[in-house]
């Protein structure tokens, strides 16, 4: 695999400066996983990735254990659509995630040490599940789509995410509520996981207040 170019910045200020700096570590970080024999799930550590920039600081290389319950404690629950077996990939992604950026030597010098991150997200893996199970942490959009999955609709299928979407959307206001207010028990008819559209669990943060950190 031809590996991109190295950005220069690591807490980039524009989606063009995101996209290099997410694209240069997606792509060294799958062919790490190679080299070590890690099995890797769909679109590998896109997630933190992600919340990293547009939520966090937005410094994808700097790591503290305080970024990482804001991750798989609040947003992971807030956004993602994971069954049930598929959980314990999650965090065994993160730390795989936490080894490679160290043993590349990307690991950012103010980051935690990366056994106390690794540590650490071992010791949240039972809040992680719990608040995962919590559906009052689901964003709306979150509990449309399992709406949508209830009904049989896949998150690739346009054509009947359009028709389903007309089709709530044409319900009374009271009906539409109680959807959203409760957990469908049918599940995504899909392996693995998925972050769906429209699932910010509170407003995205502006470049400049990213860059000032914590």
């Amino acid at each position: 695999m031809a590996i991109s170019s190295a950005p220069l910045d690591w807490s980039p200020e524009s989606e063009e400066g995101y996209e290099t700096a997410r694209s240069y570590l997606k792509e060294r970080f799958a062919t790490w996983c190679v080299g070590k024999g890690t099995k890797l799930e769909a679109d590998p550590c896109e997630a933190p990735i992600h919340y990293k920039w547009g939520y966090l600081d937005g410094h994808l290389t700097r790591w503290t254990c305080r970024d990482l319950d804001e991750v798989y404690l609040e947003l992971h629950p807030a956004k993602m659509i994971v069954e049930d077996e598929e959980l314990a990939s999650v965090l065994e992604e993160a730390k795989a995630f936490v080894a490679f950026l160290a043993e590349t030597g990307l690991l950012d010098p103010a980051s935690d040490d990366p056994d106390v991150l690794v540590g650490h997200l071992d010791r949240i893996e039972g809040r992680f599940r719990r608040n995962m199970a919590d559906t009052s942490r689901y964003s709306f959009g979150k509990r449309f789509w399992q709406a949508a999955a209830a009904e049989g609709i896949r998150p690739d299928d346009e054509k009947a995410v359009r028709s389903f979407m007309e089709s709530f959307n044409s319900r009374p206001r009271a009906e539409r509520e109680a959807v959203l207010s409760r957990t469908p028990q049918t599940k995504p008819g899909r392996a693995g996981r998925f972050t769906p559209p429209g699932t910010k669990p509170r407003p995205q943060r502006s470049s400049a207040s990213r860059r000032r950190g914590r």
